[in-house]
């Protein structure tokens, strides 16, 4: 995440307090998932409000797919560059570029909405619902791709108090704006769903708020990350294949006998999806944690290794500071698989016993106490993941992910045969095989670690070429003229 170390280490600088560990996991926990965990709020507690005003079943399960469908898909196709932002912010920081900052995110959220919002109303019209229903999923799935990409851009605004209050704005208004229109009689299906696109269109606009107060202007050239985009083109197929991995499993179910139709052209299968659902849960503890022990320990003597290197430190020094970079990184990656097996073991002995009282039976109840350890392998990947990416190892990362993309796939197509007990077997096997595979390749990775800095980088630097580079160096030719007459006129007016 670009920029929340420094505001992590601030905080746990001012010492080991209790209200100092709260405040950093609180600002780690807001910035990194805040947006899922407002939408799980807001799914919940319009669903109860549904209820409460006297919806019947079949709308609120055509509220769920619509809800479901809106922030899968969008996440997926966000994921497509969220990778890549994180490290062109993280570029542009370093190399004092904030400039090219927000005409990227113009750039990048205007070719998302672009691909996604013409195939989205498409599929909108094959659904047997009013135009008011049409509109509201549209826009709550516009808002949502936006809302994506902006947290990439607010971890390094600094100033999280607001990200939080954004935050609480948008919950409360989408609750708010659907109790209203559900009080003034309009359809309840529509009501619920423009109470959660204004909501979070709230959100959006406090959001960006927060970064048009952070980041310069800029010029108007919004393809100003097309040279990086050709530099780190790997980075957009491992977050797609990534997001495949995560949600590629219940895809498999959505096509299974096993299905629910809530429309013609719309499924789910609520067997799958809703211990899913609850077994998600239980690992976000382990990604907060990760991104606090990220930014604030390993990165320091991660730090220490590289400034040995660049200021002239002596090849003893080198390895020595390296030695204690990578136990770090071990005792921090142990640190946190250990919280999170802990965690999912009291998830898997009393969650699960919960959730058979609510509704979910036997054979749903086996399906998250697997899912449960699933997810905390997946995290394992994902974590491992971004190590590698910390490293610069981007084919590693790709070979990762593709990983596990095709054993999630793959092994849930075999559970899927095997039967319903064995249901989630797939994403586990997924997540132990592919997490074995990326601890093996950063153990090989750091032993090399000497010879991938000093002899795979290039003596000279090589001018690129392609479409999208003669491109963006265009476009960037087109904007130094357009600011260089506007400076004149500004002269002129002096």
């Amino acid at each position: 995440m670009a920029g929340i170390g420094f505001e992590l280490k601030k905080v746990f600088r001012g010492g080991d307090s209790i209200l100092a560990a709260v405040r950093g996991y609180s600002l780690a926990a807001v910035v990194t998932e805040g947006p899922m965990v407002l939408m799980i709020v807001v799914l919940l507690v319009l669903h109860r409000l549904l209820a409460a005003f006297g919806a019947p079943y079949r709308l609120r399960e055509q509220f769920l797919f619509f809800m479901t469908y809106t922030m899968v898909f969008s996440l997926l196709l966000a994921d497509t560059m969220l990778l890549f932002l994180n490290r062109f912010i993280s570029d542009c920081i370093y190399e004092q570029r904030l400039r090219d900052a927000l005409p990227a995110f113009y750039g990048v959220t205007g070719l998302l909405l672009l691909c996604g919002a013409p195939v989205a109303g498409v599929y909108l019209l094959t659904l047997p619902v009013g135009w008011g229903v049409r509109c509201a999923a549209l826009l709550l799935f516009c808002v949502l791709l936006v809302v994506w990409v902006q947290m990439a851009y607010l971890s390094a605004v600094r100033r999280y108090e607001y990200v939080l209050l954004g935050f609480l704005g948008g919950t409360v208004a989408a609750l708010a704006l659907a109790w209203v229109l559900l009080r003034a009689g309009v359809d309840p299906l529509a009501a619920a769903l423009w109470g959660a696109a204004l909501g979070f269109l709230v959100l959006l606009l406090l959001y960006m708020g927060q970064m048009l107060a952070c980041y310069p202007t800029g010029g108007k050239n919004l393809l100003v990350f097309l040279p990086a985009l050709q530099r780190y083109r790997s980075l957009v197929l491992t977050g797609i294949l990534l997001g495949v991995g995560l949600y590629g499993h219940n895809f498999v179910f959505w096509a299974s006998s096993y299905r629910n139709r809530v429309f013609p052209t719309g499924v789910y299968c609520t067997r799958y999806d809703v211990p899913a659902f609850f077994a998600t849960l239980t690992i976000l503890p382990m990604l907060v944690q990760f991104v606090v022990g990220l930014e604030t320990r390993f990165s320091v003597s991660h730090r220490a290794y590289f400034d040995a290197i660049l200021y002239g430190g002596r090849l003893e020094d080198i390895r020595a500071v390296k030695q204690e970079m990578e136990n770090t990184l071990y005792a921090e990656l142990a640190h946190m698989m250990q919280m999170q097996f802990i965690v999912s073991i009291a998830a898997v002995a009393f969650l699960g016993n919960f959730l058979q009282t609510i509704g979910l039976d036997e054979i749903m109840t086996g399906t998250f106490r697997v899912l449960c350890f699933g997810y905390c392998l997946y995290g394992l990947v994902k974590c491992g993941t971004v190590l590698l990416l910390y490293f610069d190892d981007r084919a590693g990362a790709c070979r990762a992910a593709g990983l596990f993309a095709a054993l999630s796939v793959g092994g849930s197509l075999v559970t899927l045969a095997l039967g319903p007990r064995t249901w989630g077997a797939g994403l586990l096997l997924a997540g132990a095989v592919t997490g074995f595979w990326v601890l093996r390749r950063l153990r090989q990775y750091l032993e090399k670690l000497e010879v991938h800095v000093f002899c795979e980088q290039p003596l000279f630097a090589q001018p690129r070429d392609g479409v999208r580079n003669r491109a963006g160096a265009q476009l960037a030719r087109i904007d130094r003229v357009f600011a260089q007459r506007r400076s004149l006129r500004e002269q002129d007016r002096e």
